[in-house]
This record gives C-alpha cells, sequence and structure tokens, in this order.
C-alpha cells in the first residue's frame, strides 16, 4: 500500500501516515489539491489529509476538496502528537540563531519561544521537513527550522531544543481517504455534507434531525460554497457513533443537497 501526504520527507504527515499504515510506503506532494488528485488518479493507494488540531481548529478548506471529489471516501483516521522541536545544522548553538524557518502554523506554536528571542527573524516556509532540508543544504548556523525530530534525523541535523510550542497537548486529527464508496454501511463516526435551503429555519430542522435521531454531533463547518452562489453555505457534520439506519432516517428528513463523506 502507498500512502501520500501533503509535504516533503519528514513531515508530521509522514509520521502519522506510518503510525496509521505501518509499512506502508509514503509519497509527499506539495499541496493538499495535488494530494486528492494523487488519490483521484491512482498514483498512490490513499492520502493522510489532516483536518483538525487542537490549537488551531479544522482545517475547513480539505473537507472542501472532499466535496469536490465524490469518487473518494473517508475510510479511517488516527490523531498524531505534534511535537516541535528547534533544529540546526550539525554544530550550531542556539545562541548562534538570527533566523528561524517553518510552516505558519507551526510558528505560530511557538510563540513563547520568539518572546524570548525577539531579536530572531521569522521566515515562513510551505512545509515543516522542507524548512528543515533547505537549512541543512544551506549550513549557516546562524539559521534554524522547527518541524519534527524525524526531518531532524532524515536531513542530518541537530535538535537544538526539543518540544518548543507552546502547548504540550498539541495534536492533529487526520482523515484516510482512499477510493471507495461512502454508502457502506458502518456503525462509527461519520461525515456528512448538506447544502441546506434558502430558508428560515433550514439549519436548525437539519440539526433536530441528527438530534431525533439520537446522533450527537462531534462538529459542525460552516465554509462558503462559490458554486452554488454568492453567499451560499455548506455545512460539513461529524458525527458520533453514527448507526447507518439512524443515519438513513436523519437525512431522508433534511431538505436540500447532502452527501456522507465517510464512515469510520
Amino acid at each position: 500500500m502507498k500512502v501520500g501526504f501533503q509535504g516533503e520527507p519528514g513531515a508530521f504527515s509522514e509520521e502519522a501516515a506510518n503510525q496509521l499504515v505501518p509499512g506502508a510506503g509514503t509519497q509527499g506532494y506539495r499541496t493538499f489539491a495535488m494530494l486528492i488528485d494523487a488519490v483521484q488518479n491512482g498514483e498512490v493507494d490513499a492520502a493522510l489529509l489532516p483536518i483538525e488540531n487542537s490549537i488551531s481548529g479544522q482545517i475547513a478548506s480539505n473537507y472542501d476538496l472532499l466535496w469536490h471529489h465524490p469518487d473518494l471516501s473517508i475510510t479511517g483516521e488516527t490523531v498524531h502528537r505534534v511535537v516541535q522541536s528547534l533544529i540546526g545544522i550539525k554544530g550550531a548553538r542556539v545562541e548562534d540563531i538570527v533566523e528561524v524557518r517553518s510552516h505558519p502554523v507551526a510558528l505560530e506554536q511557538c510563540g513563547r519561544l520568539f518572546a524570548a528571542h525577539p531579536a530572531w527573524k521569522r521566515t515562513v516556509v510551505d512545509d515543516t521537513a522542507g524548512a528543515v532540508r533547505e537549512i541543512v543544504a544551506g549550513g549557516d548556523r546562524r539559521v534554524a527550522a522547527i518541524g519534527s525530530g524525524s526531518a531532524a534525523r532524515r536531513y542530518d541535523a541537530a535538535i537544538l531544543t526539543e518540544a518548543v510550542q507552546d502547548n504540550p497537548e498539541n495534536f492533529t486529527r487526520f482523515f484516510l481517504v482512499r477510493r471507495e464508496s461512502s454508502e457502506k454501511a458502518k456503525s462509527g463516526r461519520a461525515c456528512v455534507a448538506i447544502a441546506l435551503a434558502d430558508r428560515p429555519g433550514s439549519l436548525r430542522d437539519a440539526l433536530s434531525a441528527f438530534a431525533d435521531e439520537h446522533l450527537n454531533l462531534r462538529s459542525l463547518v460552516s465554509r462558503p460554497a462559490p458554486d452554488e452562489g454568492p453567499f451560499k453555505y455548506r455545512f460539513y457534520c461529524e458525527i458520533e457513533r453514527a448507526d447507518p439506519d439512524a443515519m438513513a432516517r436523519a437525512l431522508a428528513k433534511i431538505d436540500g443537497q447532502k452527501r456522507v463523506l465517510g464512515a469510520y
């Protein structure tokens, strides 16, 4: 099995892929859209798509990718602990650092580190693992990166300080996405997309349909639906312990467009 992820080798997403599917081959892609296209086109068997971080919240645009690829389905999930490390080239010291590179979310999660070193320049790059690869290639002791321990080992860099994130309870949840029908009956978590009729109370009625069937909503994400027109919205609902029959009854009561994105 080959699992795609967004980023370069050593990314947190690759760590999560190895955690969820031990022994699988992995392949990195520059963007989430390219990753989803790779599953659609059969370049990889599955994609590991981050959907939520315990600190920064939902990666809401990734739900849209699933909506626009109806042949794909969420078939599994995993939660991966994110430990951000300050990484430099071999021989570098913390006191040498003048610049730190990383993904914007990683930089944001390490506010206390930068408060303690206000002179450090923060440089935004596309990927944490890519930042580590770049600083090693550059060979400048004054330039560091924030990334995973896996990236430091892969690119033969040095971990200068481990666990520099502000909150130790830093977790990212990922969906495993495959070319598979989303209509398979499973009793577990499910993700449903709904585009409701434009009338007063339509969202209330949809939520009541789930409640009437004793289905507990884990989360509700609202996203613009420009393909439906200006200021139209689509809602993504994650449901805990989604009994297939109860789900079917609830969806039958909802007035609007709806699609099950996965049961897992």
